[in-house]
């Protein structure tokens, strides 16, 4: 900066003794004279000595605000930002999976739709536990199965984000490893959006394609717009081609909110943020995918208890040649008047006679079974008793989970659930099956 300083008092040459006035009226004059003198270089120099705007940083580093966290934390643009690019992929994506499809193997379209808004923020980490558990089990699913499974996964708060992936192979789809929650809830909207993109694919009219569009949120509605008003009849649409399974996973109190949708009962289960409740809501998820993967493979293209196994579909030659009869290891007691087990076996078989877990009460109404529980079924025409094992698996109840199960109308055979209390209460007019 010295030297053009100095530069710039030897380009006008006037006398020294001039100088220090010169100098007064050049600190005056210069700016005037400099600017215009300073303007030749800026307009040829200014594009690329415009180190004003180069130099000053400022500018430059206050776009660094703009590339900055900002956005970046705010998530919303961040995730905007990708999965736009993802979005482009989309009509490629369904062009792929259709093609596949068209080899007439049993394929299906499962879409995750998660809730990331603010509420999430305390679970977060169960609940991408949780969902990568259950891509583990569509694979497994679909390989033990011989079905083609492809995944989208959509995320929604405030509004609903681009999908991150879509119609992606199983084999294909890597853990989630994050989940930035904020905002409010708009499911209604996300699960429409599901809809728009899945039922827009080539392949969404094949008879050997299903969907099940899976929603987990841990709050009521609160945020839709768009499809608000139209997902009803969005739903009933996709519903009435037999093809598509609707499941919701979402707080107690909303049920009678979503069947209003023309969600079956049989398809919402209610959860609740606690410790006990994730783990049920990971179990839950489970059941809902196998007793999806096993209707497929026995015919059916989408089901009406995704959370509840209906024993209507099993037959009593399945029960006999399943499970192993055991009609001599047990008496049966009637139940005459509502009662707890213990009062009913004490009274029926003297005092002291009573062990907690050899009672085995009939199941009348859907009820959630536990996964250490045993299983009982009982021939109504013969009597004989079937246990086994396997009695759980016959029925869809998975090992090591708890699942709700629906004895329903079934004129072949009852079935009786496992008792650990001393005070479960019998119902009047059913039976009781008390080991020796």
């Amino acid at each position: 900066m010295a030297t053009r300083t100095g530069a710039g008092k030897s380009a006008p040459k006037t006398p020294k003794a001039t100088t220090a006035k010169k100098s007064t009226a050049t600190k005056k004059a210069t700016p005037a004279k400099a600017p215009k003198k300073a303007a030749a270089p800026k307009k040829s120099a200014a594009p690329k000595k415009s180190a004003a705007p180069k130099k000053t940083a400022a500018p430059k580093k206050s776009a660094a605000p703009k590339k900055s966290a900002a956005p970046k934390k705010s998530a919303a643009p961040k995730a905007a930002t990708s999965r736009r690019g993802a979005k482009v992929d989309l009509a490629a994506a369904a062009q792929t999976a259709s093609e596949m499809a068209k080899s007439g193997a049993v394929v299906n379209h499962i879409a995750f739709v998660v809730d990331r808004s603010g509420s999430m923020s305390g679970i977060r980490s169960k609940v991408i536990a949780a969902f990568n558990a259950q891509l583990a089990e569509c694979r497994k699913n679909s390989e033990s199965l011989a079905q083609q499974t492809f995944v989208s996964f959509y995320t929604f708060q405030t509004t609903v984000d681009p999908p991150r992936f879509f119609a992606k192979p199983i084999a294909d789809v890597s853990s989630l490893t994050e989940l930035r929650c904020t905002g409010t809830t708009a499911l209604l909207d996300a699960t429409g959006q599901a809809i728009v993109d899945l039922s827009s694919m080539p392949s969404a009219e094949l008879d050997n394609v299903s969907f099940l569009v899976l929603v987990l949120t841990d709050g009521a509605e609160n945020n839709s717009r768009k499809y608000k008003s139209t997902l009803k009849g969005m739903i009933e649409k996709v519903q009435a081609t037999g093809r598509w399974t609707f499941a919701f996973l979402t707080p107690p109190g909303d049920e009678a909110t979503l069947a209003g949708f023309g969600i079956p009962l049989g398809n919402i289960r209610a959860w609740e943020t606690t410790q006990a409740g994730i783990k049920q809501l990971g179990q839950a998820m489970q059941q809902g995918l196998q007793n999806f993967y096993q209707a497929r493979s026995k015919g059916q293209k989408a089901i009406v208890g995704v959370f509840t196994t209906d024993l209507s579909t099993v037959s009593t030659t399945e029960v006999k040649t399943t499970l192993t009869e055991a009609t001599g290891s047990f008496v049966t007691l009637p139940v005459a008047a509502d009662c707890d087990i213990r009062t009913l076996v004490e009274k029926s078989l003297g005092n002291g006679s009573f062990k907690k877990g050899n009672g085995y009460y009939e199941l009348t109404k859907p009820e959630l079974v536990q996964e250490y529980k045993e299983i009982a079924i009982v021939e109504k025409a013969s009597g004989k008793i079937y246990v086994g094992d396997d009695a759980r698996t016959l029925l869809g109840l998975p090992i090591g989970a708890r699942i709700k199960v629906r004895a329903g109308d079934h004129a072949g055979f009852a079935v009786y659930v496992q008792s650990t209390s001393v005070n479960r209460r019998l119902v009047a007019g059913t039976t009781l099956l008390y080991r020796k």
